[in-house]
């Protein structure tokens, strides 16, 4: 699995401000047509990033999870706090 990305080649923006994935980088991501890119950029460093929106959703749902993994967490830890105060 590639960890730190790959050198696809370049592109040019068309007049109506469209770009062409290179084939490579669609064909290895499983970019298809139709597909939703999220699109972040950095105005003062010059950088776009395209990536596929599913890769959000994924990412949304594990940071829930964890969410939910730390609400639990700290809950028992209260409950536990508070059973310990009323032995005393």
């Amino acid at each position: 699995m590639m960890r730190h990305g790959k050198f696809y080649g370049s592109t040019v923006m068309g007049e109506r401000g469209q770009i062409v994935i290179p084939a490579e980088a669609r064909e290895e991501i499983g970019i298809e047509p139709g597909e939703k890119l999220v699109v972040l950029g950095n105005k003062r460093r010059g950088v776009v990033i395209l990536f596929k929106s599913d890769v959000m959703t994924r990412f949304a749902d594990m940071m829930f999870r964890k969410a939910r993994f730390f609400e639990e967490m700290f809950s028992s830890t209260v409950e536990d706090s508070e059973q310990d105060k009323t032995k005393e």
